[in-house]
């Protein structure tokens, strides 16, 4: 160890140097400059303020190079514009486009209230199955031009859905009447009519039709409704009914019912007995369905007259015989002592040979329904010579 002051050497174990008489310094000095450890961390901290001082002094300029920017820019744009609108060209193109975009947006506001937007809407709704908002749209269209057909179809097709039968009708009535030919609206009409079961105002309207497209219409939707072979009406004896076709299968009811749900099959004539019976039938051809036609029968049977006798009564000399002429079904019983002939007295068969003497030929006859006639009598006088 040296002498702090003098450099001289210093024996160890001296507290003082022998040469200049200094007291020997036993821990060594220390400078915390020359501390690595301590050194770096100070350059750190000096070197993170410096990097912060630089960032804030960065972020500064930034901030007002960026305002300088958009002000220049600004300044630069309104000169431009200001440039722009002097030339009479560029002037011109801006004033272009200015009214360019106002009749857009005229011809916007136009549409949102024009027939063709109002049927858009109409059918969106009808889409949803939201009839009654799509009507609200088609009326509206209505008003706006009562001359075009589309709203007033598409309107009546909403209404049948909602069983608004008559708008329906009224506003299908109303294309016919200023467009006889439109086929949409004869077709409209005819599912209105069949599903109401309106034939007579089907068949007017068929009968007025004359162009051929409309008229195959009715083709593909109707079935010629049956015919029957006897009328309807009072009789006084059974009636033997036939049904005729030209196409399809017939259904009938002899109850007054819809034949059209449970009818009875047609395949062979039937017979109407005393009563009154309506008979109701009509004609299928896979799913169309003709007009249903029903008939109405009132049958009573009336009494049937005495039976015609030959000879009718009188005074005889030879052997005679009686004939009796007896309706088809019917039977007549006889007697000869005067009492009033029944079903149980003797049945007339053949030829009777007279009795001899004076007798009373009584006679009852029960037609084909058992009604019965009145007794009549023959006076017979036979007396052989």
């Amino acid at each position: 160890m040296k002498c702090s002051k003098c450099g001289a050497e210093i024996e160890t174990g001296s507290v003082f140097c022998k040469k200049c008489g200094e007291p020997v310094q036993m821990v060594p000095d220390y400078n915390i400059l020359e501390d690595d450890f301590l050194v770096s961390l100070l350059d750190e901290q000096q070197n993170a303020k410096q990097e912060s001082k630089t960032s804030d002094e960065k972020a500064v300029k930034s901030e007002k190079n960026t305002s300088n920017r958009v002000g220049k820019e600004s300044t630069k744009n309104q000169k431009g514009f200001a440039a722009l609108w002097k030339n009479k060209k560029a002037r011109g193109g801006i004033i272009a486009g200015i009214i360019a975009l106002m009749i857009l947006i005229v011809f916007l506001v136009l549409y949102m209230t024009s027939y063709d937007h109002y049927v858009a809407k109409g059918k969106a709704a009808d889409t949803k199955e939201e009839y009654t908002e799509a009507l609200t749209y088609y009326n509206r269209a209505i008003k706006k031009n009562d001359a075009k057909a589309k709203a007033k179809i598409l309107a009546a097709n909403d209404y049948m859905k909602l069983t608004e039968y008559d708008k329906a009708e009224e506003l299908l009535l109303s294309v016919i009447e200023k467009d006889s030919d439109n086929v949409a609206a004869y077709k409209s009409l005819i599912v209105l009519y069949l599903t109401t079961g309106s034939y007579d105002k089907l068949e007017f309207l068929q009968a007025q039709v004359t162009n051929q497209k409309i008229i195959d219409l009715f083709n593909n939707h109707l079935v010629s409704a049956p015919v029957f072979s006897v009328d309807g009406g009072k009789y006084d004896d059974d009636v033997i009914i036939e049904l005729h076709a030209k196409t399809g299968k017939i259904y009938y009811t002899l109850d007054g019912s819809d034949p059209t749900e449970g009818g009875i099959l047609y395949t062979e004539p039937f017979t109407l007995k005393e009563g009154t019976t309506t008979v109701q039938a009509v004609c299928e051809d896979g799913e169309k369905v003709s007009e249903v036609i029903a008939k109405r029968y009132k049958i009573s049977y009336a009494d049937p007259e005495a039976p015609v006798v030959i000879p009718a009564g009188g005074s005889f000399t030879t052997p005679t015989t009686i004939t009796v002429e007896v309706p088809e079904g019917a039977s007549v019983y006889y007697t000869w002592d005067g009492t009033t002939p029944t079903q149980s007295s003797a049945k007339y068969t053949a030829p009777i040979d007279m009795m001899e003497g004076n007798n009373i030929l009584s006679l009852l006859l029960v037609d084909k329904h058992g009604k019965t006639s009145s007794v009549s009598e023959y006076n017979y006088k036979y007396i052989p010579q």
